[in-house]
């Protein structure tokens, strides 16, 4: 319902006085203020070149001021000489809108309405509950009035709807159009406000016509060319009468344009139907709807306030059609909020983007059946296009909320071509794959790991890798399987005797296998149960039969585990194993020789074992029988080396000699030295040496007490100085 008011210039009005002012308006409104709403928008001033004095005839030329700003619509119209006779008077009649008065029609619908006074009522006015537009502004004629301008009325139009879409958005800017006919300016006036979304136009202040365009507010305001127009005013003039100017336009401009062009009603109706929606959005979801590709994601995204705010069925069912040219945001906005016929179509749409990027979301919602055979298709499609690992997992991800069957096969052989030089984060890929599909993804990943160059399984068999795919059975993926044992040994997660003797089910090239594997000193404990494992088999591995010596090395030749498997390794291996085992347990039980004959056979034996031995054993095992005879008496030492071969006595005399030794020491190896020379046994260094320490007169002092209860020690080390040495205490020999 709208409220009337009349405003003109009387004799007397209600209020007894003269002059302009408020002489009729809605009985009993009930609402205050409306003098003050309106009293603003009561003024009219002819044209500067007016006539003064204008005829009856003359003054209908005047134009008609038809102002609007929302809640308001009123109409100013000259009347010429007032009740004094002075000429300047007109009626300003205005219409206070109640809300809902507008809705479905554009505020310059109103232009020549039948309900606008021409003359001033007196008294009270009567209610509109009903406003009827004129007959003066058709979409339809305003097309053939367009058509009929040519070219550049289209060229003008982009340049009135881009100014008019900036200043609205921007919430600033007027626009003031100058033209000798006001009927001009509201025609634009129309065609601008039948572009616009219905709730922008209902924003759209304008006024058709002002003396004074400087000093309005309304967002468009018309004026005649005689009017004057500062320079610094803050709007974009525009002339009629002149050619428009060229203009960078945004798609709202573009696409009302093209609708006037094809004289569009239905796409105009379209963008009216889209509520306050800002016209670059509305726009952009006409052009959605329609089938348009390049709406792009900034523009999108901006459609989904309309989406969640409710769209018109039309456009539901539209967007529906066009789901595929949808990006995932809007489209997962038109699943949520849509009715069937657009949710399922964008649901499915989101889960197909879903196979092709692996960082979206997978919507939950359940879709018709026609939608998922699509959905299968797609998952087809895009399964056979994943170069990733992780894209072959997003399309298992989306088949496994939906159902979706798959071929196995399809599935297999894309996670096979998935191993590539670029793939990545393999592990994450793996953990993210549907339980129902793992062994077929992990069958397929394997495949194309065994395919792969070395130094690719090297780098995309990382241990996180490793840790999801073991325990299988290896046989059809030898290298890899190989690979995984190394590294779940090197984790923790695999004993590596297991994984010794698993991998020696399988692998054939497996020697750098083992040597990673064994990288870390084996214990007697870990060797004993690979010969109880494997027995003689360790002897066809180089790797395998060197780890009872480098065990023996570990445990020093010493201590009952070692003993054990020195035992074990010579009664159950043959070779170089067997050899080193005997050789540290000659070794170690050297110093346990009963007599000096058993101890030579010994050492004779162990000169035998380590002549081609292991390079790191040999010398540890013939030190450790030096030092176990070392501990023996000088006379039970020199039988032991006057019985054994040559060769044994050089080594043996050589470990004495550079084993470090005390006093003591010293002389029960100097006795030794002097005990074979007595016997004929004369050992050049053992024998030079001896000769340096008696030449010390500390040591021989030492070593003449030492040797004088014994004639033949005593005999001994005077042979050995070639003079006679003074006695430490008395005379010195005759």
């Amino acid at each position: 319902m709208a409220w009337q008011l009349h405003y003109t210039s009387a004799e007397s009005g209600p209020t007894g006085r003269s002059g302009f002012q408020f002489v009729a308006e809605t009985r009993d409104t009930g609402r205050p203020g409306l003098h003050d709403l309106a009293a603003p928008h009561m003024t009219y001033r002819p044209p500067p070149s007016a006539p003064l004095a204008p005829t009856p005839a003359e003054i209908t030329t005047f134009p008609v001021s038809l102002t609007y700003e929302p809640g308001l619509l009123s109409r100013c119209v000259y009347l010429g000489r007032d009740y004094s006779g002075r000429y300047g008077n007109f009626l300003g009649h205005a219409l206070v809108l109640g809300e809902g008065d507008l809705v479905g029609s554009r505020p310059i619908e109103f232009w020549a309405a039948p309900f606008w006074s021409d003359a001033p009522a007196n008294g009270a006015l009567d209610e509109l509950t009903e406003l009827t537009p004129g007959s003066a502004v058709d979409p339809e004629a305003l097309g053939g009035w367009l058509s009929a301008g040519g070219p550049g009325s289209y060229e003008r139009l982009a340049e009135l709807l881009e100014t008019v879409r900036r200043s609205l958005t921007r919430g600033y800017g007027r626009l003031v159009l100058v033209a000798e006919d006001v009927e001009e300016v509201v025609r634009w006036i129309a065609v601008i406000s039948f572009s616009l979304p219905w709730a922008a136009a209902a924003r759209l202040s304008f006024a058709t016509y002002s003396a004074d365009p400087a000093a309005c507010r309304q967002l468009i305001v018309g004026t005649t060319p005689d009017v004057w127009i500062p320079s610094d005013i803050d709007a974009s003039v525009i002339r009629l009468d002149e050619p428009p100017a060229p203009v960078r336009t945004g798609r709202f401009a573009a696409t009302a344009v093209g609708f006037w062009r094809r004289t569009d009603l239905d796409g105009l109706d379209a963008l009216g139907e889209l509520g306050d929606a800002e016209p670059e959005t509305a726009a952009a979801l006409i052009a959605l709807c329609r089938g348009d590709g390049t709406v792009g994601p900034e523009e999108q995204r901006a459609v989904i306030p309309l989406v969640e705010r409710g769209l018109p069925d039309w456009a539901w069912r539209m967007l529906g059609r066009w789901a595929g040219l949808l990006g995932r945001e809007l489209a997962a906005a038109v699943a949520e909020h849509g009715p069937p016929e657009a949710a399922d179509p964008c649901a499915a749409r989101c889960a197909a983007l879903a196979m092709r990027d692996p960082a979206l979301p997978i919507p939950s919602r359940l879709m018709r059946a026609p939608y998922l055979a699509a959905l299968t298709t797609a998952a087809g499609s895009a399964l056979g296009e994943a170069d990733t690992p992780p894209l072959v997992v997003a399309v298992l991800r989306v088949a496994d909320v939906y159902g979706l069957r798959l071929d196995p096969r399809a599935v297999e052989d894309a996670a096979t071509a998935a191993i590539q030089p670029d793939s990545a984060e393999l592990a994450e890929a793996i953990e993210r794959t549907p339980s129902d599909w793992r062994e077929t993804l992990l069958a397929g990943f394997i495949g194309g790991l065994e395919e792969a160059s070395p130094e690719l399984r090297e780098r995309l068999l990382t241990p996180e890798v490793s840790a999801l795919i073991a325990g299988r059975d290896w046989t059809t993926a030898p290298r890899t399987g190989a690979l995984v044992l190394r590294l779940e040994a090197a984790a923790g997660r695999r004993d590596r005797v297991d994984a010794t003797i698993e991998l020696l089910g399988f692998a054939e090239d497996r020697e750098e296998t083992l040597k990673a594997l064994w990288r870390a000193q084996p214990t007697a404990a870990e060797c004993a149960r690979l010969i109880e494992a494997l027995g003689p088999e360790m002897d066809a591995s180089p790797q395998l039969s060197e780890l009872p010596a480098r065990a023996f090395l570990t445990g020093g030749l010493k201590g009952p585990d070692v003993l054990k498997l020195a035992e074990k390794v010579r009664d159950g291996l043959s070779g170089y194993p067997a050899d080193d085992a005997e050789a540290t347990l000659i070794a170690a039980r050297l110093a346990q020789a009963p007599t000096p004959v058993e101890a030579a056979r010994a050492v004779d034996a162990l000169t035998e074992l380590t002549r081609e031995g292991h390079p790191d054993l040999m010398p540890m095992t013939r030190t450790t029988a030096a030092k176990a005879l070392a501990g023996k008496d000088p006379r039970f030492r020199t039988t032991v080396v006057k019985s054994v071969t040559e060769h044994a006595r050089r080594w043996l005399i050589d470990a004495w000699l550079t084993a470090n030794r005390n006093r003591d020491q010293q002389i029960a190896l100097l006795e030794v030295a002097i005990r074979l020379r007595t016997a004929g046994v004369i050992i050049p260094r053992l024998d030079e040496w001896a000769r340096s320490q008696v030449s010390n007169w500390s040591m021989f002092g030492s070593v003449e007490a030492h040797f004088k209860r014994d004639a033949e020690l005593a005999a001994g080390l005077r042979e050995l100085t070639g003079q006679k040495r003074r006695r430490i205490f008395g005379r010195g020999d005759g």
